[in-house]
């Protein structure tokens, strides 16, 4: 029961933060589309196929979700860390191991409405209806997972290094590359690297609209597998970073 009391808290905190700060939401959104309608109309400027399209539309929502999953636990705990706030969620009750568990379910939750409606938002504009099969929303928890496996990285890193804004940044065009190799290499590589094979199982349902439940089982075996080694490797190098960080008494300090 408490932990449930601690996740309502953090989801809850998303929420008084969306709707205290809206209009930075509502701008932030803004420029996003911004960004995508200039690569789109560029696209079509090439003569792109309809299929090419669709799947520009998939991989910059999944680009920017992956964005936005991989920054929020670094930025959370610079943000505590600035505010005076990271050493009273060590002395919780419930370990920081946790809260940032949490962090990431709710931080997941709240983002896929806010990349939902800017799903619908891209299809209304452009004209582009994708296959919205309900396993989609398995595919892309399973495929962001590996993401907030490297965020825990990043976490880690930021309670040591504090200021890590240029790694998060090499990261956004690092998520680009990872997005573009299914199309450019045909490789078993694919199903090592994060990312990449989920956005070939999503773009096989979204684009080509495959029912979700006629996909190959290994294939999403080996998303499964994929996601679940990087987020757990990522947990324990974040712990690793936390033990040192404690050790050097690094975390009352900015």
């Amino acid at each position: 029961m408490k932990d449930l009391y601690v996740f309502l808290a953090v989801l809850k905190k998303y929420y008084i933060e969306l709707k205290r700060y809206a209009f930075n939401t509502v701008m932030m959104m803004g420029g996003i589309y911004i960004l995508f309608a200039l690569i789109f109309l560029g696209m079509q400027s090439f003569n792109a196929t309809p299929e090419t399209l669709e799947s520009t539309i998939v991989g910059f929502a999944l680009w920017i979700f992956a964005i936005l999953g991989f920054s929020e636990l670094s930025w959370s705990i610079l943000e505590e860390a600035r505010n005076g706030t990271l050493e009273q969620l060590y002395i919780s009750p419930v370990s920081f191991g946790r809260i940032s568990g949490y962090r990431v379910l709710a931080s997941f939750m709240v983002n896929l409405l806010l990349m939902s409606a800017f799903l619908m938002a891209m299809m209304v504009g452009t004209g582009h209806y994708l296959n919205l099969d309900p396993g989609v929303l398995l595919l892309v928890f399973l495929t962001l997972l590996s993401v907030y496996g490297i965020g825990y990285m990043m976490g880690g890193l930021a309670l040591i290094f504090k200021k890590v804004q240029a790694t998060l940044s090499i990261f956004q065009f690092l998520f680009i590359v990872l997005l573009m190799i299914p199309a450019a290499l045909d490789s078993a590589i694919i199903y090592v690297l994060p990312v990449s094979w989920g956005s070939v199982l999503i773009n096989d349902v979204m684009v080509r609209g495959t029912p979700f439940l006629e996909l190959p089982l290994n294939s999403v075996m080996i998303l499964l597998l994929n996601s679940l080694a990087y987020f757990a490797v990522g947990y324990l190098v974040f712990g690793y970073l936390e033990k040192i960080a404690k050790q050097k008494g690094l975390l009352g300090h900015y």
